[in-house]
């Protein structure tokens, strides 16, 4: 269903792979494969392409269910992206003008990303199990309780590469799901 809408809003705009790729900074096979349901987009990387098609991320998610600046426990809408193995969750608030976008991961074994940079900040926390973060081809094991912060513009790739699952605190700058 992502993949059909990315290629809707994409031939819509008159836009080739190669432009929208030039544009959100993702390859083109990558889109391609996206457009066709073979590869599942990261929440970073559906951010970015729909940056580029000019919609907004919400697009594509579920609103945050905040009471102004209170995100309930209770109130939470988990969610996945199509045939993606990792289930999120929104952690902060939807207000004007803010700058983090605050989620909650939980990574099922074997969970691998694809590579990718995008502007800003990232910061994680890993809440259970242990993640392997590749940074610039630098790879950093972190195991509960271990924490990473580093600029985005970094090539990274996240791996829960044990038989357990993880759940991570992710906080990045600037907010990709307004």
């Amino acid at each position: 269903m992502i993949g059909k809408k990315i290629n809707t809003l994409r031939k819509a705009q008159g836009l080739t792979l190669q432009q929208l790729s030039n544009a959100s900074g993702l390859s083109v096979s990558f889109i391609s494969q996206v457009e066709r349901e073979l590869a599942s987009p990261t929440v970073v990387s559906l951010a970015q392409l729909a940056h580029a098609l000019q919609v907004s991320p919400s697009y594509f998610f579920p609103p945050p269910p905040s009471e102004g600046c209170v995100v309930r426990s209770y109130a939470r809408h988990p969610f996945q992206l199509e045939d993606a193995a990792a289930i999120y969750a929104r952690l902060g608030g939807d207000f004007s003008g803010r700058q983090l976008e605050p989620l909650l991961a939980n990574n099922p074994p074997h969970f691998a990303s694809e590579e990718f940079s995008h502007q800003g900040e990232e910061f994680l926390f890993v809440l259970r199990g242990n993640l392997m973060i590749s940074l610039d081809g630098n790879e950093y094991c972190l195991d509960v309780g271990d924490s990473m912060h580093f600029h985005s513009s970094h090539v990274h790739r996240v791996e829960n590469r044990g038989d357990s699952p993880t759940q991570v605190i992710f906080v990045n700058t600037p907010p990709y799901l307004e």
